[in-house]
């Protein structure tokens, strides 16, 4: 589990430092940070999938890079203006951002159930700003600056969150 929150708070810091300096916050710059981030978790997941020598690295570490190369493949299908088309980009957006963040949140309150005991909080403190953030994709009427800077956000929390939990002795000694 360490790795895998290594993994998220390196991604995750690093989509969240370019988004809060950015002077762009338009929705192909947010869409972008999106496809670099999930594009980063699919990859990077599968790698320590590849090398995990854990008892269930599946569930910990190729569901969720299952579920991020979907979420990238759908950045790059509904991510752009097609010429001759009319397309709603913050809709597309919003609902990519959502479907990320609560597939992340399904799965880590999934994952909390059986978890180590050490591991049950970290886990539903991830599910819970995944829920809030997903809530306010999709209740909340956001615009274009909005809505990446909810996007950065949740990225920086979420980096800060796991790397301090993969920093915590309790998660060193296993």
């Amino acid at each position: 589990m360490r790795s895998s929150n290594v993994l998220r708070a390196v991604v995750f810091s690093i989509g969240a430092i370019f988004l809060i300096f950015s002077q762009d916050h338009s929705v192909a710059v947010g869409m972008r940070v999106l496809q670099f981030v999930t594009a980063a978790l699919a990859f990077g997941g599968l790698i320590l999938y590849r090398i995990s020598k854990a008892k269930s690295p599946f569930k910990t570490f190729g569901v969720p890079a299952a579920i991020a190369f979907v979420i990238a493949a759908m950045t790059y299908v509904f991510g752009g203006q097609y010429e001759g088309e009319v397309t709603d980009e913050l809709f597309a957006f919003r609902s990519i951002v959502f479907l990320f963040v609560m597939a992340m949140a399904i799965l880590e309150f999934v994952l909390s159930r059986k978890a180590h005991p050490d591991d049950v909080l970290e886990l539903r403190i991830s599910a819970a700003l995944s829920l809030i953030t997903g809530l306010v994709f999709s209740l909340a009427p956001l615009d274009e600056l909005n809505a990446v800077g909810f996007l950065s956000a949740y990225l920086a929390l979420s980096a800060v969150q796991r790397a301090v939990w993969a920093a915590s002795p309790t998660n060193r000694r296993k």
